[in-house]
């Protein structure tokens, strides 16, 4: 009966230990502050959005980034050893997911912060469904991630301000960056210039005709 009693006892603190193991391994993801948070591998500013992710370190630091690409350039130079978790985000309904329970869709078209070109999705059903939606780009699995290529679409880059970020890493309300605002001011610094040599020939005319009376 002793030796019953011991052995319940002791199955009992087993489960215990087990219980508050397993609570610690629980990882949760944070919120994104716009303020505060820069990425972690090109310190860019992280935007609340789609395209935003995170890793839950096991010390319980959170590294934040604004690209999944980012993310896994991070892990290619650091390794996941230290890694408790990763999330990345739904694109339609920006909820968080577990890097691993998400699915994923890839096209060098596709426009995110960095120019990765890949989007993450909660439901299989939705990014198949963007695919139809889009005419293009291939559905990945966490699995895949690892040994995708992770090539940033430079042409991209350069047409949406390097990244769809501005010069101080913040991310364009439109998804371009500083490009289409340069171009904007160029065109404004033109018509200035119109309206300068416009001056100019008035001012000339007025003079000539003075000399001439």
């Amino acid at each position: 009966m002793r030796n019953r009693r011991m052995t319940l006892a002791l199955a009992i603190i087993m489960a215990a230990v087990l219980s508050v193991a397993c609570g610690r391994s629980e990882y949760s993801a944070r919120a994104v502050n716009e303020e505060t948070d820069r990425c972690a591998q090109c310190n860019m500013a992280v935007a609340d959005d789609a395209h935003a992710t995170q890793i839950v370190m096991k010390d319980g630091r959170t590294l934040m980034f604004d690209d999944i690409g980012c993310m896994y350039a991070w892990l290619a130079e650091h390794g996941d050893g230290d890694v408790g978790a990763s999330f990345v985000r739904d694109y339609h309904g920006l909820q968080w997911v577990k890097t691993e329970k998400a699915y994923y869709v890839y096209d060098a078209s596709f426009k995110t912060p960095m120019a990765y070109g890949v989007l993450s999705f909660a439901d299989k059903s939705d990014a198949e469904a963007f695919i139809t939606e889009q005419g293009k780009g291939m559905l990945m699995t966490a699995d895949d991630l690892p040994n995708h290529s992770w090539e940033v679409n430079r042409d991209m880059g350069q047409a949406h301000g390097e990244g769809a970020h501005d010069h101080d890493g913040v991310h364009d309300d439109a998804g371009h960056g500083d490009a289409d605002r340069h171009e904007d001011g160029a065109h404004g610094r033109d018509a200035d210039h119109g309206d300068d040599d416009a001056r100019d020939a008035g001012a000339h005319g007025n003079h000539e005709g003075g000399a001439g009376a």
